[in-house]
């Protein structure tokens, strides 16, 4: 028996007509269960316009359907209702009944609108790819369009993750990102058959590996860099024949957009020791008068600082110790030329958000190229090039500290997880030098820790600052602590009981010894010969000896290690 074929539907609901797609004709149909959406059926079908643009096209739809009875609501109705989490922000979620896992969101269009100076203040600079115009029109239009709400979803919880930092990264703000960027990945359709790539589901992708990263969820936020890597590839940016029929402006964003995710896996390269994949292209973006001078020469320099990591250096990143390694004296020397050009944050168009990017991303590059020199035994503690110095790492913290004195917490807090996690690798490197390599005085001894102890004070401030690394950062500052005990000897402390001074046999004796010098320790028999500081002493002969100074100092940096307690940070 032959099927019989499909009855024709007479008459298509108003929203499947506007997106000529196929309607079952029932009273609900299909596609607008799906979506959501309001189904209704005019009175005349022969009532045809033609509408020239999308946004009219929504625009003309919504004025049609206002007053009209909707058989569902909206996925986002105009005002949330009074059940969820109260919020500064709104309604943070509700939870249907029928699938207690799933979180259904009833943001207003309000609350994604109030978003859009933030996101254009702190994450546009540094994510140049999504304009403010196209956001006001994905608000308008994300109420019938699945794929634009979906990102949206996305451009929120990013938003919120890389602004809402200090007192304002609360529970409640952390529980909002999350719910959005789940709300995102759930409505993210997979690429069917008939897939076309856009910019919006590429910066979509980014997005929530952006959050991600901030959660920890290194596997996770490194899925969907590579989807967002995809998204673009198919959009052949690095190819001139499919570039060259668009405008120049759309050409720039794409470039950016091609950019922005070469940055982001080279860094997740170096972070996770991953793969990458994507190549570099062969200029940076256009030149662009849409865009501000400050957000282009900002993305421009943050391009150059990146390019440094090419296929070569990531080989020697990531090569094994069986494999061949370019790593020379000669690669060091020109790689740590490349990252010197200080001049380039000079211009008065960089923010100091953008400065502080550069300064800090630019201190880690020079840190893992250091790395990589001590991995093939190519420092010396006498050489006069600093870049293979033993104590070139030490030498940055001082930099390091004069730099960031002169920012606000804001300008570096900004930039979310991944400076946190620059800031941490620089620090970690600079107390293994502090911990195996000694300084040639207890003076400079000093000023070594002085400059350590701001900067781990100033890292471990950050909330971003994940557990496992705050502990390891904590466990190296107790070893610090330890390899500096307070002195005692009779002579320096006659009034310390004979069973507190410092002996021969304790374990850091030797360390002692090797930074103070010979007969630190006297035995009581010596007392009588070490030169004490006493009140009846005339003011001319209370001079100490060398040695006496050099425990005053060695105790100085001893006491100043074991005030700095970050436990409860």
């Amino acid at each position: 028996m032959e099927p019989q074929p499909q009855k024709r539907v007479a008459k298509a609901c108003d929203a499947c007509k506007l997106r000529k797609v196929k309607c079952n004709g029932q009273e609900r149909c299909q596609q607008c269960s799906h979506l959501g959406l309001r189904c209704v059926y005019t009175v005349s079908a022969k009532q045809r316009v033609q509408y020239g643009k999308r946004g009219h096209l929504i625009s003309e739809y919504k004025n049609k359907t206002a007053n009209v009875v909707a058989a569902a609501p909206p996925i986002l109705p105009a005002s949330p209702s009074s059940v969820g989490y109260p919020s500064p922000y709104g309604q943070l979620a509700e939870r249907d009944p029928l699938s207690p896992g799933v979180a259904r969101i009833p943001y207003s269009q309000s609350f994604f609108l109030d978003l859009i100076p933030e996101y254009m203040e702190g994450v546009y600079p540094v994510q140049p790819v999504i304009t403010e115009n196209e956001l006001r029109q994905y608000i308008q239009a994300m109420e019938f369009d699945q794929e634009i709400q979906s990102f949206m979803y996305a451009f929120a919880a990013c938003t919120l993750n890389l602004t809402c930092y200090g007192d304002k990264r609360t529970e409640e703000v952390l529980q909002t990102i999350e719910i959005l960027m789940n709300r995102s990945i759930e409505t993210l359709r997979p690429p069917l058959a008939n897939f076309r790539s856009s910019v919006m589901r590429a910066m979509q992708s980014m997005f929530i590996h952006n959050c991600l990263m901030s959660m920890q969820a290194s596997d996770a936020a490194f899925h969907y860099m590579r989807d967002s890597i995809s998204a673009i590839q198919l959009l052949r940016i690095d190819s001139a024949d499919i570039m060259a029929p668009l405008p120049p402006h759309e050409r720039s964003r794409r470039q950016r957009l091609y950019w922005q995710a070469y940055i982001h896996e080279r860094f997740v390269a170096i972070l996770d020791y991953r793969q990458a994949i994507l190549p570099p292209l062969d200029n940076l973006p256009e030149d662009d008068p849409t865009i501000p001078l400050s957000v282009h020469e900002g993305f421009n320099q943050i391009i150059k600082l990146f390019r440094l990591l090419d296929s070569e250096f990531l080989k020697n990143w990531l090569g094994s110790q069986n494999q061949a390694s370019s790593v020379t004296c000669a690669w060091v020397e020109a790689k740590s030329r490349e990252l010197e050009g200080d001049e380039d944050l000079n211009s008065t168009a960089l923010s100091m958000m953008q400065r502080a990017d550069l300064v800090i991303t630019r201190e880690w590059l020079r840190t893992i190229v250091w790395r990589l020199a001590m991995s093939q035994a190519l420092l010396s503690s006498r050489t006069s090039k600093e870049c293979l110095s033993l104590l070139f790492p030490v030498r940055l913290s001082k930099s390091l500290r004069q730099q960031v004195a002169s920012m606000s917490r804001e300008d570096i807090e900004v930039h979310g997880s991944s400076i946190v996690q620059k800031l941490f690798e620089i620090t970690d490197t600079i107390v293994d030098v502090l911990l195996h390599v000694p300084a040639a005085t207890l003076e400079e001894t000093a000023l070594r820790i002085e400059d350590f102890l701001f900067i781990l004070d100033f890292v471990l401030l950050f909330p971003a600052l994940d557990p496992t690394r705050r502990s390891i950062l904590l466990e190296k500052l107790e070893r610090l602590q330890a390899q500096f005990p307070e002195v005692y000897s009779a002579g320096s402390s006659p009034n310390v009981p004979f069973d507190m001074q410092s002996p021969p046999s304790d374990p850091w004796y030797n360390v002692t010894q090797s930074k103070i010098g010979p007969d630190t320790y006297m035995d009581t028999a010596g007392v009588e010969d070490m030169p004490v500081l006493t009140s009846q002493q005339p003011p001319s002969q209370q001079v100490p000896d060398s040695r006496m100074l050099q425990r005053m100092a060695y105790n100085d940096i001893s006491k100043r290690l074991s005030m700095a307690n970050f436990a409860t940070v």
